[in-house]
């Protein structure tokens, strides 16, 4: 899994220099994959945007997953241990424990204390942890409950079920194997 931190300073086609998350909200997706395979000159056949919602309910549908936690995790928004309103509430133990829904995604968003690096790669250890835990079976028996959760809560330029299912295929027999 590749990781581009969300602060890199980029040429933005037509815009200029700025962060790299900066494409997506001035241009969408279109923008950001271009700029993505400008910066690294690299093929990007399709793009895929989940939201915060459909992230929640797509761990909850996988049965939650299981993860090595390295610390707690705590932030209330209020003195002394706050960081004020600018960051998400999250309180998160450390050790190995099943994490679901809103404790996932807050988990895997968490930027108070850490740098784009030490967040980026929380996200991918998340996700190989995902993978490895997720069989072809539940993938392939939920496909149609997937499938309407991807409808629901990403946008792609992917059209058509097959192209779809294609792309569950794709995740499902991926296991043990390193993302491209």
């Amino acid at each position: 899994v590749l990781s581009i931190p969300r602060d890199l300073k980029v040429e933005i086609p037509g815009h200029g220099t700025d962060k790299i998350n900066a494409a997506m909200a001035i241009g969408g997706p279109a923008l950001a994959v271009r700029t993505v395979r400008e910066l690294l000159g690299i093929p990007i056949s399709h793009v895929v945007t989940v939201n915060f919602r459909g992230f929640r309910r797509a761990v909850n549908r996988l049965g939650c997953i299981y993860t090595d936690v390295d610390r707690k995790y705590f932030n209330d928004n209020a003195p002394p241990f706050g960081g004020g309103p600018n960051y998400a509430v999250i309180d998160v133990e450390a050790g190995y424990q099943k994490l679901c829904g809103q404790d996932a995604l807050d988990y895997v968003r968490f930027r108070h204390e850490d740098d784009d690096f030490v967040r980026a790669a929380r996200q991918q250890s998340f996700l190989r942890d995902a993978k490895a835990q997720v069989g072809v079976q539940k993938v392939l028996e939920d496909r149609k409950e997937f499938a309407r959760l991807f409808g629901k809560y990403s946008t792609t330029d992917i059209r058509g079920t097959d192209e779809v299912l294609g792309l569950f295929k794709l995740v499902a027999f991926s296991a043990g194997r390193p993302v491209r």
